[in-house]
């Protein structure tokens, strides 16, 4: 909380909406998870946080009326400066146009503020994660997709049409496979979680027994985590996959040093569970590629607020954006 007045963070996700209450520091008092499907339209959005926040009120014991501000993250593009959806992905018909700051701001009676949530992120692990003590700290998020966010000079940078941070879509072989943004050879498209599995699965009819029984074990489903549990058995085709990732990631990563000089890259998403195997190339691909100076001022680290990011993140938001 700050001062005698009290902060909420919104984690709008595909699946659910996690609300929190969040102190001065950064910690989280208590939360509160919301179904995304049952509240998939502008107002029915407003009216649940509205609800929530109230639900939050008396469970922590303050008053209503000492809300400071709410910071929202979102999943898509928007214009994070004044609070407006682009268009969101994962929520049917994507709100385009939707002045949802302002919407909120009406119903809540505080300042509100909005931006895409893997920005929100990486303000929340900036400020009180991994990049904390920093002023230059690039975030990724590695999952089904690959997305990025910059804070530079102690300032999120949104780029002029807001998309600043598309790390995932920057391109690392041009004859590489094609990604859904319609390009080819995109880092997505080479280690998103359907990039990996696709590999995997190719493993497992080129003969790796291991991914087999370990496939079968769990009713066919793959996932990074079964890929991971392959090489940590010895599976050659599943340590040979990760140590790919982990190249692929490398050059990205030796691209985003030499044109940003970051201080710190603070990598999370359900990906970089698998540290242990792609790291290691990952790190040798970075000490071939980037330039000598920007390397050895940069550390390349994980994530460490965990499902609370979003949350935290988007307290900052609001208190670096409206002053509450």
């Amino acid at each position: 909380m700050r001062g005698r007045g009290w902060t909420v963070g919104v984690d709008f996700g595909g699946t659910n909406i996690k609300v929190g209450v969040v102190t001065s520091t950064g910690r989280v008092t208590r939360s509160l998870v919301l179904s995304t499907r049952d509240h998939a339209t502008p107002s029915r959005f407003v009216e649940g946080l509205d609800e929530a926040i109230r639900r939050l009120a008396r469970s922590e014991g303050v008053r209503r009326s000492r809300l400071r501000g709410v910071g929202v993250g979102a999943p898509g593009l928007m214009d994070g400066e004044r609070g407006v959806i682009t268009r969101l992905v994962n929520v049917p018909g994507g709100w385009p146009g939707l002045p949802l700051a302002r919407l909120l701001e009406r119903r809540l009676g505080c300042p509100c503020a909005v931006d895409n949530d893997v920005n929100v992120v990486a303000l929340g692990e900036w400020r009180y994660g991994a990049g904390r003590g920093t002023r230059h700290s690039v975030y990724l998020t590695l999952g089904t997709g690959v997305g990025g966010g910059l804070v530079i000079d102690g300032k999120l940078l949104r780029g002029a049409a807001g998309s600043a941070g598309e790390i995932g879509h920057t391109v690392i072989d041009p004859g590489g496979p094609p990604c859904a943004c319609g390009s080819r050879g995109c880092l997505e498209a080479r280690i998103g979680t359907a990039a990996i599995l696709r590999r995997a699965r190719q493993a497992m009819r080129d003969g790796s027994r291991t991914l087999r029984r370990l496939a079968a074990q769990q009713g066919g489903r793959l996932s990074p985590a079964l890929l991971s549990r392959a090489a940590g058995a010895g599976d050659p085709a599943a340590r040979r996959i990760w140590r790919d990732v982990g190249v692929a990631l490398g050059i990205a990563l030796s691209n985003v040093m030499n044109l940003l000089n970051p201080e710190r890259i603070v990598i999370g998403g359900g990906v970089a569970n698998a540290w242990r195997w792609f790291s290691p190339s990952m790190r040798a691909t970075v000490r071939w590629r980037a330039f000598a100076a920007p390397r050895r001022v940069c550390r390349i680290v994980r994530a460490s607020l965990g499902d609370r990011a979003g949350i935290v993140g988007g307290a900052i938001l609001v208190w670096e954006q409206r002053g509450a």
